[in-house]
């Protein structure tokens, strides 16, 4: 009796393991098919990483998790420049720059505009900087390090509208609730209430989150929060 609860056992831990590496290997696989990383939970990544890795297939799931958890935890620098400083923020790669600006304490927004603006619709402007590559190379032509690389429709419309489309206006000016964040850049916000200014630069505001996270809601191309760390595969597991 005593020996067939252990085979019980034994085969229903097997069971668990397989399942387990099924499973994440399946939503592995479905998120490849759609072209993006997944995100796994803080929670299975934990429980992930306990899996016990007594096969081959267990130890190549636990390596593909591992490279998947290195990604999604990517972390890029952003210069911020204003009349008061330069700040260097540190954001998740593919992080739309609005968000991820208001989420440490920064706004893109001047004075009032912190208030009376569109959370990222696209449309009111005050979000507009000048974006530039950390070698000072210009946004148009500077790789990947934001998406998309020129304007979209949005912001042609929105920036070639009063108050911006100045005739002396930076042709590096963007919106940053339309900007994904994928490489290291300089950001610079001009003064107006729209950040309309060509000359010279407005002051630094922290951010104001009048409706906590609804201020950033519309945003739904930022990565999840970096999950916490994961142990890398042992030699044994190879």
């Amino acid at each position: 009796m005593k020996l067939v609860s252990l085979l019980t056992i034994a085969v229903i831990h097997m069971m668990s393991i397989n399942f387990a590496a099924a499973y994440y290997s399946w939503v592995a696989k479905v998120c490849r098919s759609k072209n993006r990383h997944p995100v796994f939970s803080a929670t299975e990544l934990v429980k992930a990483s306990r899996v016990s890795t007594g096969t081959r297939q267990c130890a190549r799931w636990k390596s593909q998790l591992h490279r998947i958890y290195q990604s999604q935890n990517d972390e890029i620098s952003v210069t911020f420049e204003t009349a008061s400083n330069q700040k260097i923020l540190n954001v998740q790669k593919g992080e739309i720059l609005r968000s991820a600006m208001l989420k440490r304490g920064i706004s893109p927004h001047n004075g009032r505009s912190r208030l009376i603006n569109c959370r990222g619709l696209g449309t009111c402007g005050t979000c507009a900087v000048e974006i530039t590559c950390v070698d000072g190379v210009h946004d148009h032509g500077n790789g990947n390090a934001v998406e998309p690389k020129e304007r979209n429709a949005k912001e042609r419309l929105r920036l070639n509208f009063p108050p911006h489309g100045g005739k002396d206006q930076s042709t590096n000016l963007r919106l940053a609730c339309q900007v994904q964040v994928n490489g290291d850049i300089m950001v610079k916000k001009r003064t107006g209430f729209w950040g309309q200014g060509v000359d010279e630069l407005a002051e630094e505001y922290e951010s104001q989150l009048w409706f906590g996270e609804m201020e950033y809601i519309l945003d739904d191309k930022s990565p999840s929060p970096p999950s916490p760390p994961l142990p890398p595969p042992s030699s044994k597991d190879e």
